[in-house]
C-alpha cells in the first residue's frame, strides 16, 4: 500500500472542521475558557472519529487489531472503542461525567500513543485506523501526536478538575 501526503489530507481537514466548530462554540458562550474549548475539541473530534469507525465495524476491528496493544489480544475491546469513543462525545460536549470523561480518555488514548510508537519504532507500515477504513493512511507522526494531544488535554483537565 503506497501512501503520500495525500493520504492524510481528510484527516487534516476533519481537525481544522473541529477547530472551527470549536472556535464557533467558544464564540457563542461570549469568552474564550481553554478548558470548555478542550471538551467541546474533545466531544467533536470522539464523536466524529467513532462515527467513521462504526461505518465500517468489522474492518475496523481488523485494522486496529494490527497495532492496539489490547485490541489485538482482546477483540471485544476492538468492538467497544467507537462507542466508547461515541459515549466519551457525548459526554463531552454535554458537559457531564467530566472527571470520568477524562480519566477514561487518558486511559485509551496513552494506550494508543503507546501502541502507535511502538509500530512506528518498528518501522512497520500499518494502515492507521483512527478515521476507521473509509481513508486509508498509515499510521505516523500525525497519528502519534493526534494521541499525543489528546493524552494532553485530558490529563490537563484531570489535573484542574474542570467540570
Amino acid at each position: 500500500m503506497k501512501y503520500g501526503i495525500k493520504s492524510h489530507k481528510a484527516i487534516i481537514l476533519i481537525f481544522s472542521i473541529i477547530t472551527l466548530f470549536t472556535i464557533l462554540r467558544q464564540w457563542q458562550y461570549g469568552e474564550w475558557y481553554g478548558m470548555r474549548a478542550m471538551s467541546d475539541f474533545m466531544g467533536s473530534f470522539f464523536l466524529i472519529f467513532g462515527i467513521f469507525k462504526i461505518t465500517d465495524l468489522s474492518g475496523f476491528v481488523i485494522a486496529y487489531k494490527k497495532y492496539n496493544l489490547v485490541a489485538h489480544y482482546i477483540t471485544a475491546y476492538a468492538y467497544a472503542f467507537p462507542f466508547i469513543q461515541i459515549g466519551l462525545g457525548v459526554a463531552y460536549l454535554l458537559h457531564i461525567f467530566p472527571l470520568l470523561s477524562n480519566i477514561i480518555n487518558f486511559m485509551i488514548m496513552s494506550l494508543g500513543f503507546i501502541s502507535v510508537l511502538i509500530k512506528l519504532i518498528q518501522k512497520e507500515v500499518v494502515p492507521c485506523a483512527c478515521l476507521g477504513t473509509l481513508f486509508k493512511h498509515p499510521l505516523s507522526l500525525v497519528s502519534l501526536l493526534e494521541n499525543a494531544l489528546m493524552v494532553a488535554m485530558s490529563l490537563s483537565m484531570v489535573l484542574y478538575h474542570y467540570e
